[in-house]
């Protein structure tokens, strides 16, 4: 027990401490360039009772000040030095560590505890974890200090030692170099001035509580009184490790020292010295074990993932620790992909946001966290928490994340890369020099839901998970496989799309948009191959509107008078999909575009491929739109749909097509019932048809009223062969032709002898005809087109008595539409009449059919023309039901006018 007269020569000398100015002097003289000449650190040793790797060494480390050569040496043949140091910190190399938990709360000393260490306070026996041998050069003696494991204060600071210098407690705070290479840093702050401390010998135990250390476990009194040793004092508990050898060999590693003084606290003195060589790194054990489980066992839904991650440690002080882990890489299972539904609202945490390099908390959004994160680390009092943040895309490398955790003191940010194949989906994670730190077990909990950032193979079985983990010590990686069962919902792999489509205005004869959609449930095959047959007598207005063309069609870069549409996609797996195009990014688009693969026109689909943070441009998909040449049906076949981005899968679920141009989609003048068509092939070979009903509305409504007027040209006597010119004429905003037939006067007669060369079905289908089985010309003139379709006019076989009378019609080059409309060739009482049945549904303002005279006049005056009117009759059926007879008089070439009717 110390004496009253002792205590109060403590108390009196620590009151002579807190009154002793700055020596003046020594300020003055080192206000001087450079200043560090004054005070600094003369040297820095550093020693370990063993350098094999993973081991637990007694760690010694040696700190002397400068020594001013003017001064007087003390009792220790020491001098002084230049002023008393105030702030030391001591930086320990990568990898070497402690745990202040081993020794167990209970055993850690509070800072009260330590401060009454004169006045029967102290720190519990099992606290001390090594001790300081303390040279000061006020001071008579030497003292050789129990150095405790404290509570530590928190914040930064991961933990505290203690001890008593002289006379008054002085605390090291631990904390993590989160800055650069996680490494200890050892920071003694505002130590005493009184003793003027210049030179310090402490060793920390690397097992505190081993038998060899009973005799040093002395109190601080014990110290005061110069005791060194003390009697034998078990601390009562099991021997594990508090220090840990870095497990890296054969690179150089030092121990750093900076300190400062009282005349000038932020001025400090750096040196550092080498550290001991470590070796036998190939002694260690590595055992690494991963577990992947999904959270939804359910086939192709979304599902987060359950990742535990085991490394266990040594089983008491005599073994080694193993080596820590430097890089992991984890290679999910094919099939387990990215859900492209988990990108809507997603965000991103950049180099500034996580604070990388800096010792302070990241500040990632919310929104960019991938996986909540839990590391158990034995030096740490609870596991660390932390999370998976995605990180900014780069150029050429979109998927990069964050491996964050702010916690317990420490700030722990890895960058870490997702691969992705480009081809297969297949997602590979890596992290690259992680920290060698002992970490028992690390737990990633990927979130679930309906945006859940994976979606699960879409079959049952069992499916493995490739870790492959790369240790310090430069021992080969350990590689191993991880089972994960999907269990549910096994009944997928059909293909039942669906689809509905209609004009938004069905009003018959009127420009409206019309939209289409295709949908799929979760669980079928993905669609590949669409085309879609619009409903008959659907078509649309092509004046004004310029052609996509060349290189803009095959990247996109179309001009905006070229649009008439846009198109939105629904992606992803679960009932949430990404709709596509987000809000605040890029449009789609439908533009009209030429001829293409064999079609006379195409449509060019931009889709824009973004997608939350990330944006690879535009995803471009080409339709060839054929117009069947009897019908006028319309069929857009696109080319495959994309399959996979950037290695992401695009899970499509509904497909939603506008052609919401004003002006663009006319409505038939039919309101029969007819029928959207759409085929669909699936990724896995099926095929499936779905239909929509489409029907016109109002159609009674519309007016009709065709105009005809014939002409014959050439000789009026008996026996002529006059050319014939016929014209139609359509007033607009009515019904459609349906039908009609036209049936000549008495006064024209078939010649029979004048069917000479007829063109075959085969010819014709083959566009071979021969050049004698034109017999006329025909042009169509359209509100549709900027040009009038035009051409000849064939005697085709047919099934009937007398060869078809066949219109074959083309457009300009720029609209290579082909429609060829087939007249029934019949005689009636010994007169020609053509009947044409099954006319597309499509407006027509002016038609023109001149057929040939003479040798190859297909009709043959019965009478003179001229004797007396000659009058044909003409029917006509609107496409809306409606019917009118005219009876036009055959115009002629006679001089006088004939009597009218």
């Amino acid at each position: 027990m110390i004496s009253r007269i002792t205590l109060a020569a403590i108390a009196a000398l620590a009151l002579v401490a807190l009154a002793m100015p700055v020596d003046a002097a020594a300020a003055e003289e080192c206000s001087l360039e450079p200043r560090t000449a004054c005070f600094g650190i003369e040297s820095v040793e550093a020693a370990l009772s063993t350098t094999q790797a993973g081991a637990h060494p007694d760690l010694t480390f040696t700190f002397d000040v400068k020594k001013d050569p003017k001064s007087k040496e003390n009792v220790f043949n020491l001098k002084d030095g230049y002023a008393a140091t105030r702030n030391v910190r001591i930086e320990l190399p990568p990898g070497l560590t402690g745990d202040p938990n081993v020794l167990g709360l209970s055993q850690q000393c509070t800072v009260e505890g330590l401060a009454n260490w004169a006045s029967g306070g102290g720190c519990p026996n099992g606290s001390q974890v090594g001790v300081t041998k303390i040279f000061a050069y006020g001071l008579p003696l030497t003292f050789t200090e129990p150095v405790y494991m404290m509570t530590p204060p928190g914040g930064d600071v991961v933990a505290r030692l203690g001890f008593i210098a002289g006379l008054f407690p002085t605390f090291v705070d631990l904390r993590v170099r989160s800055e650069s290479d996680y490494g200890i840093v050892a920071d003694i702050t505002d130590a005493s001035a009184v003793a003027k401390l210049i030179r310090a010998e402490t060793t920390t135990w690397g097992v505190p509580s081993d038998p060899s250390h009973d005799t040093k476990r002395m109190t601080p009194i014990e110290a005061f009184n110069g005791t060194a040793s003390s009697p034998p004092r078990p601390p009562g508990s099991r021997p594990l490790p508090f220090m840990t050898n870095p497990t890296r060999c054969g690179v150089p590693l030092v121990i750093a020292a900076s300190a400062s003084s009282w005349v000038f606290p932020d001025l400090f003195d750096q040196t550092s010295t080498p550290f001991p060589p470590i070796s036998g790194c190939e002694k260690l054990p590595f055992g690494p074990e991963l577990s992947a489980q999904p959270t939804s066992r359910r086939a192709a839904s979304p599902t987060g993932l359950d990742v535990t991650i085991r490394l266990p440690g040594p089983d008491g002080a005599d073994v080694l620790e193993p080596s820590e882990v430097r890089a992991i890489r984890v290679d999910l299972p094919a099939g387990l992909t990215t859900n492209p539904s988990s990108a809507d609202g997603l965000a991103t945490c950049s180099v500034k946001q996580v604070g990388l390099g800096h010792r302070e908390d990241a500040h990632c959004p919310d929104a960019a966290k991938l996986a909540s994160a839990e590391f158990d680390i034995p030096a740490l009092p609870r596991r660390m928490k932390g999370a998976i943040y995605l990180r900014e895309p780069e150029p050429g490398n979109p998927f990069r994340i964050w491996v964050v955790a702010d916690d317990l003191g420490a700030h722990v940010k890895l960058a870490g890369q997702l691969q992705v194949d480009k081809q297969t989906g297949q997602i590979s994670s890596v992290v690259p020099d992680i920290p060698q730190f002992p970490v028992r077990e690390t737990r990633l909990l990927f979130k679930s839901g309906f945006r859940a950032p994976l979606t699960a193979p879409g079959a049952c079985g069992t499916f493995l998970t490739h870790s492959q983990f790369t240790p310090w010590s430069g021992t080969p990686p350990v590689e191993a496989n991880s089972p994960m069962s999907i269990e549910e919902g096994c009944q997928t792999g059909g293909f039942d799309p669906r689809l509905s489509a209609g004009a938004v205005d069905s009003s018959a004869g009127q420009h409206a948009p019309f939209v289409f959609t295709i949908s799929r449930q979760d669980g079928e095959q993905n669609p590949l191959g669409l085309d879609i047959r619009l409903p008959r007598g659907l078509s649309a207005t092509f004046v004004g509107i310029p052609r996509c063309e060349g290189a803009a069609a095959e990247t996109g870069a179309c001009p905006l008078a070229s649009r008439i549409g846009k198109v939105i996609a629904a992606v992803g797996s679960g009932p949430a999909p990404l709709w596509v195009p987000q809000p605040g990014k890029r449009p789609t688009a439908v533009y009209l575009s030429g001829p293409y693969k064999g079609a006379p026109l195409s449509i060019v689909a931009v889709v824009p491929r973004q997608a939350g943070p990330f944006d690879f441009g535009d995803e471009v998909v080409r339709s060839a739109v054929f117009v069947d040449s009897v019908t006028g049906q319309a069929t857009a076949k696109a080319d495959p749909l994309p399959q996979i981005i950037e290695g992401i899968p695009v899970f499509y679920r509904a497909i939603h097509v506008e052609l919401d141009r004003p002006g663009f989609s006319l409505n038939p003048t039919s309101c029969a019932q007819k029928l959207t068509t759409a085929t669909l092939t699936s990724t896995g070979g099926k095929t499936a048809s779905p239909t929509s009903p489409f029907r016109a509305t109002d159609c009674a409504k519309l007016p009709f009223g065709p105009k005809l007027s014939l002409r014959l040209f050439g000789g009026t006597h008996r026996g002529s062969h006059p050319r014939l010119k016929a014209t139609l004429r359509m007033p607009a905003g009515g019904a459609n032709i349906a039908g009609t037939s036209v049936a000549l006067p008495h006064s024209e007669f078939v010649e029979n002898a004048h069917f000479k060369t007829i063109c075959t079905r085969v010819q014709f289908a083959a566009k071979i005809c021969p050049a004698g089985s034109i017999y006329g010309f025909a042009v169509a003139k359209t509100p549709l087109l900027e040009e009038p379709l035009q051409g000849p006019v064939y005697l085709r076989s047919s099934a009937n008595p007398l060869p078809d009378l066949v219109m074959a019609l083309q457009g300009p080059p720029s609209m290579p539409i082909e429609v060829d409309l087939a007249g029934r060739v019949d005689s009636v009482n010994g007169g020609l009449r053509t009947t044409f049945e099954g006319v597309p549904d499509a407006p027509v303002s002016e038609f023109t059919l001149q057929m040939q005279g003479g040798d190859k006049g297909l009709i043959v005056n019965s009478t003179n023309l001229c004797a007396k009117p000659n009058r044909a009759v003409a029917k006509f059926t609107a496409q809306n039901g409606k019917r009118t007879a005219l009876h036009p008089l055959m115009q002629n070439s006679c001089k006088s006018k004939p009597h009218k009717r």
